[in-house]
């Protein structure tokens, strides 16, 4: 947990490096990292720097403090070949000057896949955009959620997104939920810039306001 000072490189709840010579495994379940206050580079509910390694159930809460970047889970290897499952951040209060993602594959090269993701807004202020899953492999992202309950967002809002042209993996069982708070950018269920498809995407919007 961090409640108040200053970091300046990330926070984690669960950190996964494996040392021993061509190992490619390692996993993180059930971590959580709490910033309440202070200022913090990043905060991960877990990052799996292993090759093969999977992050299930990590969680990102986040009441107070300016934090850069925060991730419900990453797999942040070259090539990652493993899953990010349940993996979830809360923004009840607090600054985010970068980005937020419920789950995040981070390497263009990435065969991994984002299952059941979900980011919950409550209040704060986001400085970009929010992913509930966001894959920049070429894997897919399925049943990603985000939730916008208050709060304000200046960039982008997506469900779940593929980033990158090459692409072929599916988006698929994403939902929007829109009740409350601001949004700058645009506003999608599904994005997916590669070959792959977005399917089965939902869009609920109740309340709140959204950019002209």
């Amino acid at each position: 947990s961090v409640t108040g000072g200053s970091l300046t490189t990330a926070a984690y709840g669960g950190l996964v490096v494996n040392n021993k010579p061509s190992a490619t495994t390692g996993d993180a379940a059930k971590n959580t990292v709490a910033i309440s206050g202070g200022t913090v580079a990043a905060a991960y509910g877990a990052d799996v720097r292993t090759k093969d390694g999977n992050a299930t159930e990590n969680t990102a809460d986040i009441t107070g403090g300016t934090v850069t970047n925060v991730y419900g889970a990453a797999l942040t290897a070259a090539n990652a070949t493993g899953k990010i499952e349940k993996s979830k951040v809360n923004i009840s209060a607090g600054n985010v000057t970068g980005n937020v993602y419920g789950g995040s594959i981070t390497n263009a090269a990435a065969t991994g896949s984002i299952t059941e993701s979900t980011l919950n807004l409550t209040g704060g202020s986001v400085g970009g955009s929010v992913y509930g899953g966001k894959n920049e492999g070429t894997g897919s992202a399925t049943g990603s959620t985000l939730n916008l309950y208050g709060g304000t967002v200046t960039g982008d809002v997506y469900g779940g997104h593929i980033a990158q042209a090459n692409a072929t993996g599916n988006i698929t069982g994403s939902t929007l939920n829109l009740t409350g708070g601001s949004v700058g950018g645009a506003t999608y269920a599904a994005y997916n810039g590669g070959s792959g498809d977005a399917k089965d995407s939902i869009i609920n919007i109740t309340g709140g306001a959204l950019h002209d």
